[in-house]
């Protein structure tokens, strides 16, 4: 996916979180969006996943140079972020079997493979509710990388991990990510997106 953001803003109340950012990102281009805490990073990757519609200026999210429509969004992108909730009543392995009643997963992955890549495998009977914070966190990126989209979107990645877990989330990257867009939030933790090609700092949207 290509996604092209001009004059883009966003403001909450009198507060400008994104002030008239430009970029554009190629597809199959890999980006991290690099500035500490509250510069604006959730903000922006919300904006490009159209959880929040931009106050001023445009972005559009392109496929072969043509606009993909709003309603097909949620199917195209791919999100994870620490924020974002699970369905914590389920178990694990239902909780999958439900979310791809509505996400097709890459290479026709089941259930059981995509917690067995999660490395959550012996997991599948337990409540999300009883989730570690990481053990949550390696299913959310599971999810994003696992699920069929074109554009990928990772907002601080590695909170809640230990090394160990870390290795484990670049691997899945290196792994997965084949040839779509990926764009990283980060505060400079260079193990969440030192892969990346092109790095942008916040002074370009605040």
């Amino acid at each position: 996916m290509k996604l092209i953001a001009e004059n883009l803003c966003r403001s909450f109340g009198a507060q400008k979180v994104v002030d008239d950012f430009s970029y554009t990102f190629n597809t199959g281009g890999t980006y991290a969006l690099l500035g500490g805490n509250g510069s604006g990073k959730s903000t922006l990757l919300k904006l490009f996943y159209s959880a929040l519609s931009p106050s001023s200026g445009t972005l559009l999210h392109l496929n072969n140079d043509e606009v993909i429509k709003q309603d097909q969004l949620p199917y195209s992108i791919s999100i994870a972020g620490p924020y974002l909730e699970l369905i914590e009543e389920l178990k694990a392995e239902e909780f999958l079997a439900f979310y791809q009643k509505f996400r097709t997963p890459i290479k026709g992955f089941s259930p059981s493979e995509v917690l067995e890549i999660c490395e959550l495998q012996k997991t599948k009977n337990k409540e999300i509710r009883n989730f570690s914070s990481g053990m949550k966190q390696r299913l959310r990126l599971g999810l994003a990388l696992l699920s069929e989209s074109q554009l990928i979107l990772l907002d601080e990645p590695t909170s809640n991990f230990d090394p160990k877990a870390i290795e484990w989330y670049r691997e899945l990257v290196h792994n997965f990510l084949e040839n779509r867009t990926l764009i990283i939030g980060s505060n400079f933790q260079d193990k969440e997106m030192d892969f990346c090609s092109q790095q942008l700092k916040a002074e370009l949207w605040d």
